[in-house]
């Protein structure tokens, strides 16, 4: 009866939804991809490119394009923050030394970054100060495409699959209360 109980609670966690694995691609199990411009998209549970290079002085947008919410969070918490990124949003950060600049989803393991600014050499990231190397420009929504704000959206089949997720481990942890009674 114990094993059964524990089997089912094992079954329902496992169809839970959660955190994308740890891979070289940013956690969505793709190749680590390198790229120029000002922008650093998350979607599919990747940061894309997963290396950007700016100028020293440039601002990097992070636009999530995912369902699920990400943070962007710079090495030693530096930069950036845990503030919830949720579909639609971006986070804006000015990059005013030259430096490599390593970041992370803090939420999902294996989601990490980098942005390369100029030679990618300096860069003091164990300084935080108001004027850099890094600094906050902006958290803002954002409009995508098909109008109105975003905002997170649970499909039909999440749903049913979250909801026998629950009843599964309401189930499991029901059947070893009573074996533990039955003792």
């Amino acid at each position: 009866m114990f094993t059964a109980g524990a089997g089912l609670t094992l079954v329902a966690l496992a169809l839970v939804p959660g955190v994308a694995g740890a891979s070289g691609g940013g956690g969505c199990g793709g190749p680590v991809t390198d790229g120029a411009g000002t922008t650093v998209e998350i979607e599919d549970f990747c940061f894309g490119p997963t290396i950007l290079r700016v100028a020293p002085g440039e601002s990097v947008t992070f636009l999530n394009l995912d369902r699920s919410p990400h943070t962007v969070l710079g090495a030693n918490a530096t930069w950036g923050g845990y503030d919830a990124l949720k579909k639609g949003h971006e986070a804006t950060y000015g990059f005013a030394e030259a430096g490599v600049f390593p970041y992370v989803c803090t939420w999902h393991p294996g989601m990490v970054g980098a942005i390369v600014v100029g030679d990618g050499a300096g860069g003091a990231i164990e300084t935080a100060t108001a004027d850099g190397p890094v600094t906050r420009s902006s958290l803002t929504d954002v409009e995508l495409a098909g109008g109105g704000p975003a905002s997170i959206d649970v499909s039909r089949s999440s749903g049913l699959i979250v909801g026998l997720a629950l009843a599964a481990l309401v189930a499991g942890l029901v059947l070893m209360q009573r074996r533990s009674r039955d003792q």
